[in-house]
């Protein structure tokens, strides 16, 4: 595999990790509980199209907004693979899902704002989703690569609307265990990938 096939499928299996709707399934589902099919898939075609915007935005200008602010890219990538690391851990454990539903309910997003917040910010489109695409953009070698990534973001969204629209069809399918399965290890592949921005940001940092 090129390193430009190998530079995609980071960015694709990191967003995808990171965004975790499967993990997300069970808010969206308790908080569009009064809502049939259609207005549900309404709901997460908004919450995926900001989070397409919002991730593209940092991939384009978020390098240029962390330098107004005198941050390195190597301290940049170390506290972003610290955060995925943070995340991933909690994946692991089987802590995200109910930490998030908590706040989730201390929010108390009204009904209609429920796509863009908390579904898009920051469910999906949260902190270590920002820090992964501002960090793959600095690290894309050349126009292909940098177009690779946004085709990730791309393909992470739209795999991530097919799970969520899908949301209720799945749980019976693959039933809580089988979630719970998916969520651990989709959090391992995304500790992996953390680690791997730790060790990345630390060694530009000393050369």
């Amino acid at each position: 595999m090129d390193s430009e096939a190998v530079f995609f499928v980071n960015c694709f299996v990191t967003l995808i990790s990171i965004l975790d709707p499967f993990g997300a399934i069970a808010i969206l589902l308790a908080l569009t509980a009064d809502n049939d099919d259609v207005r549900r898939a309404m709901i997460v075609g908004r919450s995926i199209k900001a989070t397409f915007a919002i991730l593209t935005i940092f991939a384009l200008v978020g390098g240029f907004i962390f330098m107004a602010f005198g941050i390195s890219f190597s301290s940049l990538t170390v506290a972003g693979g610290l955060v995925l690391c943070s995340l991933a851990f909690r994946m692991i454990m089987g802590l995200e899902i109910g930490d998030k539903k908590a706040a989730l309910e201390r929010s108390g997003a009204p009904q209609d704002d429920v796509a863009i917040i908390p579904l898009a910010v920051p469910l999906l489109a949260g902190p270590a989703a920002i820090s992964a695409v501002t960090v793959f953009a600095h690290r894309a070698a050349g126009a292909v690569e940098y177009g690779l990534l946004f085709a990730a973001i791309a393909s992470a969204s739209g795999l991530s609307y097919i799970i969520l629209s899908n949301g209720h069809r799945i749980v019976k399918v693959m039933g809580d265990n089988g979630t719970k399965i998916m969520i651990r290890v989709m959090g391992l592949v995304l500790l992996a990938m953390g680690v791997e921005f730790v060790l990345s940001g630390v060694k530009k940092y000393f050369h």
